[in-house]
Formats: C-alpha cells, structure tokens, sequence
C-alpha cells in the first residue's frame, strides 16, 4: 500500500472525508489529483521532501491536501482545508493502515492557504505538511 493510500486511510478515519479504496462511488477522498466532481472534495499527493539519511531509516516526505469546495460559498472550502490543519498538525506517533510507523506530521505553513477556483469556479485550498515516518530498507536500518 503507497504511502498516499494510507494517508487518504487516515483522512478517513478521522472523520475528514470518505475514502473509498475500490473506486466504488460516494467517496470524496481521492490520490493526487481532484476529479472533476463531486464539488467538495479531498486530494492527497507528494511534493518533495527533505534530503534523506542514507543510513537511518527516517524520511520526511511532504505532502499536500487540496480541498474543494463549492462555488457559492468558500468558507465551506476554508472550514474543511482547516480541518484537515487541526487534525494533522502535531499528528503522532501511531501506526498508518498498511503499517508505516508515522511519528509526527507538521503544518509547514501556518493553516491552509487560498489558492483560488478551479475551472468551474469552486474554490479551493490547500494544507501543505511534514511527515516523519519510519522507512527502513536494504541499506537503512
């Protein structure tokens, strides 16, 4: 299971969006891009990350939230993308669905950030994080 997969496990457990992990519909928790409905919707996806220890087993992957909402009211936008913040940030430690060891997440910004409307006029934000996970392999312990 990819790192995303557990994250968007995670959204859903605690009560952020509906993950739907066979593509049946009714989910609103989705994998690095934003489907073109339903209007209020959740992306997880990678950006990058800090340089990573070529012995010890610790990344520090960063990841972006990118929450939609509809076009008549941003504040419903704004209340999920802080949501999200507040349940994230300071996040830790405990064991993600799949089995990655997530020791502690951290808002890299100081709440979401507006980031305008999309092509259909809904207005988005987005929640930009620090991982800390454990990540051990061949050559790191």
């Amino acid at each position: 299971m990819t790192l995303l997969e557990q994250l968007a496990h995670l959204l859903h457990d605690l009560g952020l969006g509906v993950y739907r992990a066979d593509g049946r519909p009714g989910g609103d928790v989705f994998l690095a891009v934003l489907p073109q409905a339903p209007d209020s919707a959740v992306a997880v996806a990678r950006y990058g990350g800090g340089e990573a220890d070529s012995l010890l087993g610790w990344d520090e992957p960063r990841i972006q939230v990118r929450v939609r909402g509809p076009a008549r009211d941003a504040r419903v936008a704004e209340a999920r993308a802080q949501a999200v913040y507040d349940a994230l940030h300071g996040l830790g430690p405990r064991a993600l669905v799949g089995g990655t060891w997530l020791q502690l997440v951290v808002g890299v910004t100081s709440g979401p950030a507006y980031i305008g409307r999309d092509q259909a006029g809904r207005h988005e934000y987005t929640v930009n994080l620090r991982l800390e996970i454990r990540n051990r392999s061949v050559n790191r312990r």
